[in-house]
């Protein structure tokens, strides 16, 4: 078994010893979410936490403490529905006790242990109580005055029911489409608010938003907090906090972590103190220009709350920031235009600038180029980024080169043929060009030899050099003559029009000329 396996086992087991009466999705929740962010003594200690301060033996609690663990209910919340379903077991067992009518037991149940009604029966039962609690008479005819006088209560609270409804369904859609709420939102206040006995919504819904539009101005945030207010999930209290949260963090957070941190926080400090942990937090990260480019880093930091998410944000911080260096000196260079951010992503943290150009220089080098090494700039950055060999690259820019070379050639010849005293056409005279060019490459990667080859062969045409000339000039162009040489050497026999021997003797010098200027 692996030790992710034995933690995962490890951690199921405590929360079935310690929450025995948890929903079995919610205990297989816990162990998912939190397997990674927190040991076993530390998941212990937390549920201890929880449960004393939940301090109830109900069936319910183990849930609500999960639920609390997974930062999905507010402390204050989950006892407010604590106490909801404990005044529902209360209402059960004392009407049995008392042997009230299931029809009077299901009326109080409806009205006094349900959310929508705001009634809440062991509040009820208590005020009810207290006009016979000091007449002598039997405890149990004391209970039933008292159930008696809430169940008048009751029909009167339920007599609306059926027209209150139909007006609340009718105002959550209209509020949802307002506000843009989410259809789980929206669904679940349309269970809860069309219940026996509930509130108005466009009241209750008013007036929460009126007190939490003073703490932020952001309707739709203010609006999604009303909802979860009047569901229960976070109380009023926890809404105006977790909007003026919002409003102190300038609205830049989902309010996705927004809920997971004013879940996880409020019960032990203020909006203010969580804003200035998180402004810290921001401070501490390293950055470019302005620590808030961390948001999503610093968020995360507060939502997982361990030392251990605050060290890798450090880290993928430091990270970011030396790729978006390398970023913008890649970016003022034509060399890496449309791959910077490529380039960047890859050897930021990694690589400076400079060795990235280093390198990069170094690879132009080793590929063939016609005019400028520049020219392989795409290729070169695909093979630094991985995703182009080598010998791929090499063998595309030969192609490219030849390409290019070609089209010069075919570019330069009308001027040449300015030049050219014949009657040939055109084309065959471009194509002459091609034939004699064919075998050599200097010309493909130096425009003044390719142009010098080019008027050698014009003068080829016009008569000026013969064949054997010509076909020297190219032979010594290919093995690394200087135009100076090819130009001092066509100027002497020109003016010499030497023999065949005297030429024989010309050539050679030259060749040895260029043999001796390279060694």
């Amino acid at each position: 078994m692996s030790d992710k396996t034995n933690k995962r086992s490890g951690m199921l087991g405590t929360i079935y010893n310690m929450l025995p009466g948890i929903d079995d999705d919610y205990a297989a929740k816990v162990v998912y979410t939190l397997e990674n962010k927190k040991t076993l003594p530390q998941l212990q200690q937390d549920i201890a936490d929880i449960a004393a301060r939940l301090s109830s033996d109900s069936p319910m609690a183990d849930t609500t403490a999960a639920k609390i663990l997974l930062d999905e209910i507010t402390l204050n919340a989950a006892l407010r529905q604590l106490r909801i379903y404990n005044n529902a077991t209360s209402i059960t067992e004392l009407c049995a006790a008392l042997e009230v009518p299931a029809k009077d037991t299901s009326k109080l149940l409806d009205v006094y242990s349900s959310f929508s009604t705001r009634k809440y029966f062991d509040e009820e039962f208590a005020a009810a109580l207290k006009d016979v609690q000091d007449q002598d008479m039997p405890d149990k005819d004391k209970a039933l005055f008292a159930v008696n006088i809430l169940l008048e209560k009751a029909d009167a609270l339920l007599a609306p029911s059926a027209k209150t409804a139909k007006q609340n369904r009718k105002e959550i859609f209209k509020f949802a489409d307002k506000y843009g709420l989410s259809v789980k939102l929206t669904a679940e206040l349309e269970v809860l608010y069309t219940r026996p006995a509930s509130v108005s919504f466009k009241l209750e819904s008013r007036r929460l938003m009126e007190q939490l539009l003073k703490q932020n101005p952001d309707e739709r945030l203010c609006a999604s907090l009303t909802a979860r207010a009047m569901l229960c999930h976070i109380t009023p209290k926890d809404a105006q906090d977790t909007a003026l949260l919002s409003k102190l963090l300038n609205g830049r957070i989902l309010e996705e972590d927004l809920m997971i941190i004013a879940c996880r926080y409020l019960k032990a400090k203020s909006p203010a103190d969580i804003a200035g942990t998180f402004e810290s937090v921001l401070k501490k990260l390293p950055h470019v220009s302005d620590p808030w480019e961390n948001l999503g880093l610093a968020v995360r930091v507060l939502v997982d709350g361990t030392a251990d998410s605050f060290e890798a944000a450090g880290q993928k911080a430091s990270v970011r920031r030396d790729r978006e260096v390398l970023r913008k000196s890649l970016s003022k260079k034509d060399l890496y235009a449309g791959y910077e951010y490529d380039l960047a992503e890859r050897f930021g943290g990694k690589k400076t600038f400079i060795q990235l150009e280093r390198e990069m220089n170094e690879l132009l080098q080793t590929l063939p180029y016609c005019a400028d090494a520049k020219d392989n700039k795409e290729l070169a950055c695909k093979v630094l980024l991985g995703s182009l060999s080598h010998e791929e690259a090499a063998k595309q820019a030969k192609y490219l080169r030849d390409l290019k070379a070609q089209t010069l050639t075919q570019g330069l010849a009308p001027e040449l043929m300015k030049s050219y005293l014949g009657t040939k056409p055109a084309e065959e005279i471009l194509k002459f060009f091609e034939e004699n060019l064919a075998p050599y490459t200097f010309w493909k990667s130096d425009r003044e030899k390719h142009v010098f080859a080019l008027r050698t062969l014009v003068g080829e045409l016009n008569g000026t050099y013969n064949r054997r000339i010509s076909q020297f000039v190219l032979d010594m162009l290919e093995n690394g003559s200087s135009l100076e040489l090819m130009t001092d050497m066509l100027s002497n026999i020109q003016t010499r029009k030497a023999g065949k021997e005297e030429l024989d003797n010309l050539l050679n010098m030259y060749k040895q000329a260029r043999v001796d200027s390279n060694a």
